[in-house]
């Protein structure tokens, strides 16, 4: 059923930029057009319908409010925070990113708006990803499967409205964009498994999708800028080099953890077999 769910969520996407939109120059000002709104919400609204027909995933509670998770959730907000403004830091002193200072930035109230919205995008992205895709994935399939199905279903389906998303950060084209993009969502995408698996809530989720993306945003309507000669290495975003290592070297880090707590508990039960 995932993969089907996957499909269908494709298939919605690219319908939305050619059949409603028509393929032709989108803006997301003003509330964008039709086809954004349905492409947004198709996820959101196939998981939620999904979740009551996989009996694999019908009794989890990944929305459940949990002490743990929401803890997690806290630290993760403060960590990804700190990382995106380490990587812009990194950036403006490398000079692949550029602080234009003359620009004026936007409203105060047009900027809560603009950041409102881009929590509810990451509220609804992960209302799909992990709150059904994911653990669908790993009732069903082992890690690495997961891990890689994942990102090409999730990839894909930012395709058909790349330019869009990108065109607040870079003028880059985007069939050279989306391979980088790719390996940045297959990096993300190693952090997220690790956070679902620890604490089976889409909160933690939530919180690094939507600090990393206001963060971005924060700076991006400050006047931050890609200095065009370096777009491959320092843009905000997944395709960015930094961001991508440093989630390749967290989520390895998390997954070691991981599998050396799960071999110390099994040693124990081991003992007690041998015993018997």
């Amino acid at each position: 059923m995932p993969l089907i769910f996957g499909l269908m969520v494709l298939i919605v996407a690219v319908f939305a930029r050619h059949g409603v939109d028509h393929g032709g120059v989108v803006s997301r000002a003003d509330g964008g057009t039709a086809g954004l709104l349905i492409w947004i919400l198709t996820p959101a609204l196939l998981a939620w319908v999904f979740r009551r027909l996989d009996a694999d995933v019908r009794t989890t509670q990944p929305f459940a409010f949990q002490r743990a998770s929401l803890r997690l959730a806290v630290g993760v907000m403060i960590l990804a925070a700190l990382a995106v403004w380490m990587v812009i830091k990194l950036g403006l002193a490398m000079g692949g990113l550029v602080m234009d200072l003359v620009t004026a930035p936007p409203p105060f109230a047009r900027r809560m708006l603009d950041l409102a919205s881009v929590a509810v995008f990451a509220l609804l992205e992960e209302s799909a990803w992990r709150g059904y895709l994911m653990p669908a994935l790993l009732a069903r399939f082992r890690y690495t499967v997961v891990l890689g199905v994942g990102a090409v279903i999730w990839f894909a389906w930012h395709l058909p409205y790349l330019d869009v998303l990108s065109a607040s950060y870079t003028v880059e084209s985007t069939t050279t964009l989306a391979p980088r993009l790719f390996l940045g969502v297959l990096a993300m995408q190693l952090v997220y498994i690790e956070l679902f698996l620890k604490s089976r809530s889409v909160w933690p989720a939530f919180a690094l999708h939507a600090t990393l993306n206001i963060v971005a945003q924060i700076n991006l309507s400050s006047g931050l800028t890609l200095n065009r000669t370096h777009t491959w290495a320092f843009s905000p975003s997944a395709d960015g080099l930094p961001i991508m290592a440093l989630c390749t070297v967290v989520g390895l880090a998390m997954y070691s953890v991981r599998m050396s707590r799960e071999r110390r508990r099994e040693k124990p039960a081991q003992g007690k077999r041998h015993a018997g």
